[in-house]
């Protein structure tokens, strides 16, 4: 007769960095399938690929009940210690605080949200991880995957008084919810805090305000060795147009642009067409009521996608094009040198003359060298950066700490102007905010000596 191969006990005392160790430290495959009401075969297999998403939250409490030391990326980011969990609500309540302190009216929102306004505007790569399901009238919802949605919707429903009138500063912090694929090392549960100027009428002076404070809250932590990494998207939009394409092509392009992880293939198709091209199509626009549905669709809706279709159909590029835009997103560096360097792309020095100007006016504002300087920090202006949230519409930053890995980004922001609006605003309203990940900081802070 054979007999299994005895698994090695776990260490109680040890720290618990795999699916396979936990669920014998658990008491074996047939006690987690107790606890999880599954099947043997469906633990047998965690041992191999890992939990999934809807086992972390059970597991990581009965793990906590018994006192073992579990790695936070077995169960996703869900942490199963509670001196760290403290730590973490210090840290925020620190950062809060300052923020408050500093004239940002407090503003609460709840984890549960419509998932309509986040699926519309948040992008392609966010959408794919938002935590969604129907209530049982039926209403689409989710976990908040990040506070400035639910902040700007808090304050269109006159839930936040605005002083002076239609402008209000707002502070945040909470959890928010993002998936993760397994394996990727990041927390799908995490704190943030934030803070939001919505309906400002001056800029410069407003971007430059929220970057300064939230490098102010970084360094509270003293954490001093980190890189600003700056954006604005409305440097693409000046490039394309330096470059002569037509409206056709440009509006293609920047659409990909804030849709990043298609960029490059739309732009190795545009530059297929032209070198082969097809006789266009002939598409005929449909009569009728422009509000009448056609399979879910008003032909007002179907008109405008044929004429854009035929627009971009007109509009071609050439190897020499895309080799500069492909050069221009991969610019990095300080913002002197990039700016130089995308005029040379062009051979044109005044292509984007007024952006040169912007930073300038940008660092002062936020009390920040424009030519570096020498302490621990590097500031970066990256033309391919900050594509992540879709309603960016100008000014995109993060804050990164290159020793954290995949986690570097410990914050970020940027300007949303039309975003209000396509919450349901009567016109455009000017916003810029920004937010800290709360348990990365802890971490950097810790790595660096820090608070």
């Amino acid at each position: 007769m054979t007999t299994s191969p005895t698994r090695p006990a776990s260490n109680p005392l040890g720290r618990l960095t795999t699916a396979d160790a936990v669920i014998d430290a658990l008491g074996g495959t047939k006690a987690v399938a107790d606890i999880l009401s599954v099947g043997a075969s469906s633990v047998s297999n965690y041992r191999r690929l890992g939990f999934p998403a809807r086992a972390h939250f059970l597991l990581a409490k009965t793990c906590e009940a018994r006192g073992l030391d579990v790695a936070d990326a077995v169960f996703g980011g869900l942490t199963t210690s509670k001196p760290k969990t403290v730590a973490a609500q210090r840290q925020t309540t620190a950062a809060f605080e300052m923020f408050t302190a500093q004239g940002f009216a407090p503003c609460h929102s709840p984890i549960l949200q419509p998932a309509g306004p986040f699926i519309d505007r948040m992008g392609e790569e966010m959408r794919r991880r938002l935590y969604m399901f129907a209530d049982p009238a039926g209403e689409q919802l989710c976990l908040r995957p990040d506070l400035t949605i639910p902040t700007a919707r808090a304050y269109l429903a006159g839930e936040i008084e605005a002083t002076p009138p239609n402008k209000a500063k707002l502070a945040y912090e909470g959890l928010a919810f993002r998936y993760q694929p397994r394996g990727a090392g990041k927390p799908e549960e995490f704190y943030q805090a934030g803070v939001e100027i919505i309906g400002g009428d001056d800029a410069i002076a407003d971007e430059g305000e929220i970057l300064k404070l939230i490098v102010q809250a970084i360094e509270a932590a003293q954490v001093t060795r980190y890189q600003i990494v700056l954006n604005n998207l409305g440097m693409f939009t000046h490039f394309l147009a330096a470059l002569g394409l037509s409206e056709g092509a440009q509006k293609r392009l920047e659409r990909a642009y804030h849709q990043s992880a298609n960029f490059d293939a739309v732009l190795q198709t545009m530059l297929s067409e032209t070198q082969n091209p097809k006789p266009a199509r002939d598409m005929a626009l449909i009569n009728g009521d422009d509000d009448f549905d056609i399979a879910g669709r008003s032909i007002g809706e179907i008109n405008a996608r044929i004429t854009r279709l035929q627009s971009e159909a007109e509009g071609g590029l050439d190897e020499l094009q895309a080799r500069a835009i492909q050069n221009f997103l991969q610019l990095a560096g300080p913002a002197a040198s990039v700016s130089e360097s995308i005029a040379s792309l062009l051979d044109n020095a005044s292509a984007l003359e007024g952006f040169t100007d912007y930073w300038q006016r940008l660092f002062a504002a936020a009390g920040l060298p424009m030519d570096g300087d020498s302490t621990g920090r590097e500031i970066i202006l990256a033309p391919a950066e900050g594509r992540k949230m879709a309603y960016y519409t100008g000014l995109a930053f993060e804050i990164h700490v290159p020793a954290l890995g995949t986690q570097r980004v410990i914050a970020s922001g940027g300007r949303y102007d039309d975003l209000l609006q396509s919450l349901g605003a009567a016109q455009i309203i000017p916003a810029i905010g920004g937010a800290i990940a709360l348990e990365r900081l802890q971490t950097a802070a810790q790595q660096q000596g820090g608070a």
